[in-house]
């Protein structure tokens, strides 16, 4: 059930016997157009890299097609490979393995109907927008693994994290492994970036220095601060004799003696104790 030919063209009535045919290998051929596959039905692999083939089409009847290689078609230049939408919508239920890499593809939109794909090669190609690889690729809740590399878009800032979090299910990129733990901490720093990006639309971030209850708080401290200037001089404390206890009607370089004088550091004297009344409290004059 597995037929090899080379440097043929498929044409119609080729194959026309191999209505019992599983797997087909025609890479390194002169093949131009896909014609003569109709009774083919139940064909599950179909190798064709390699050759001149610039439309995929005339797949229809294949509705078993599980792998289907078509990398690296000799194209004329400034061609590329296209994608009939009949022959797409006919491999949507059934298609698993999908090579397409080195045929100048600008565009996978067409293929976001082939919703069991499990593998996507598109190694090489001319693919540049991330807006489409993101509704692509979630649109393929099945795709394990992809080999994207050599794509302009690859350029991109965090390109192989933004894939990660696009294709959910991803398991294999570019020959690489993608643990649980990777695409977890992805996707939590993506749910924080779209949070505070809805935040910042809303105009409703808090300050990131002071929360709620520090503004209130530096509030209340200014108010008293306020207050408190507003008050007049103190009075000195009724310590003993008031001696040493703050200043006297405003006066802020005197100290204050036992009948309240104050008396400055310029005209100043050391003077004895007197016990029998201020207690060896000593006295600047």
């Amino acid at each position: 059930k597995q037929w090899y030919q080379r440097r043929v063209a498929i044409t119609a009535g080729n194959l026309t016997f191999a209505v019992n045919l599983t797997h087909l290998y025609l890479q390194n051929n002169v093949i131009s157009k896909l014609d003569g596959l109709y009774r083919c039905c139940n064909l599950n692999k179909l190798y064709l890299g390699f050759n001149k083939i610039i439309v995929i089409e005339n797949l229809e009847k294949c509705t078993e097609l599980k792998e289907l290689h078509v990398e690296n078609q000799k194209l004329p230049t400034g061609e590329k490979m296209l994608f009939d939408p009949r022959t797409l919508m006919c491999l949507s239920q059934s298609l698993l393995v999908l090579n397409i890499s080195g045929n100048g593809v600008d565009s996978v939109n067409e293929l976001a109907c082939l919703k069991s794909l499990t593998q996507l090669i598109t190694k090489d190609n001319k693919l540049t927008s991330m807006k489409e690889l993101s509704r692509v690729f979630g649109s393929l809740s099945s795709l394990w693994k992809l080999e994207i590399e050599g794509n302009p878009v690859c350029s991109k800032p965090k390109f192989r994290d933004r894939v990660i979090i696009m294709a959910g299910n991803l398991a294999m990129m570019d020959g690489k492994e993608i643990t649980d733990t990777s695409r977890k901490f992805l996707q939590n720093w993506r749910n924080m970036r779209d949070m505070r990006k809805r935040a910042s639309e809303q105009d409703v971030l808090p300050p990131i220095t002071n929360g709620p209850e520090d503004v209130v708080q530096q509030n209340n401290t200014n108010n008293r601060s306020s207050e408190k200037s507003r008050e007049p001089p103190g009075q000195p404390t009724n310590g003993r004799n008031g001696t040493l206890n703050g200043t006297h009607n405003g006066t802020h370089n005197g100290i204050p003696g036992s009948n309240g004088e104050v008396f400055t550091p310029q005209n100043s004297l050391l003077w004895a104790t007197e016990n029998n009344q201020n207690n060896g409290v000593y006295k600047i004059r």
